[in-house]
């Protein structure tokens, strides 16, 4: 398969079969996704692979209360169509075999500390140029996805269960000034859904 087979192949999957992932792909995938570019070499992406069942299920109840308290709001007593579809897309991730929370360790270079010494905050200097680390962090794992395709697995890619990131962070041991980003899941597919429509590419581009 190529590189553009892969990325015309590629869909967010949401059903599993209950095949598990092989240990060894997981691995092999998880290091070529580091070679994906990334601001000043840091490689501050750290990958915290779940294949326990119990210990997905686990997660997901944490994510689940969130979400049950957050119905008990006085603002969001008419919100439950709402909240129930982000509750269906933010716990499917206890049935994939496998899930990877993935960890990002944040960039900081003398040059942010001298902003913030004439003023700046800390995440206003991240913002200044482009979450670099947010940018690094996803370029790897937008390689994942494309290495899980061609290598027959699928994959979605969620940040809904992130309603839950502080206990989430307690629960998988995450170390101070860590950040979880985002939870990719993977498997062998049990759907195969239609590509979904995407902008004319002229509509995106302009050019001087």
């Amino acid at each position: 398969m190529t590189v553009e087979e892969a990325i015309r192949h590629r869909r967010s999957i949401r059903r599993f079969l209950p095949d598990a992932v092989n240990v060894k792909d997981l691995r092999e995938m998880l290091a070529l996704a580091a070679l994906a570019p990334n601001v000043s070499n840091r490689q501050m992406w750290r990958f915290i692979v779940v294949i326990r069942e119990e210990l997905r299920h686990m997660l997901a109840h944490l994510v689940e209360a969130h979400l049950t308290a957050m119905g008990q709001w006085p603002e969001c007593v008419h919100e439950g169509p709402r909240l129930r579809a982000w509750q269906e897309q933010a716990l499917h991730f206890a049935a994939a075999p496998a899930c990877i929370f993935v960890v990002n360790q944040g960039y900081r270079t003398p040059l942010d500390q001298i902003l913030v010494e004439h003023g700046m905050r800390h995440w206003e200097t991240a913002g200044q140029f482009g979450h670099p680390d947010i940018q690094s962090v996803s370029c790897a794992m937008a390689y994942f996805t494309l290495l899980a395709e061609e290598r027959g697995y699928a994959t979605c890619w969620l940040t809904a269960p992130l309603v839950a990131r502080h206990d989430l962070h307690i629960a998988l041991e995450c170390k101070p000034g860590e950040e979880l980003l985002a939870v990719l899941t993977i498997g062998k597919p049990a759907e195969s859904p239609l590509p979904k429509p995407r902008k004319p590419v002229d509509e995106t581009i302009r050019w001087m």
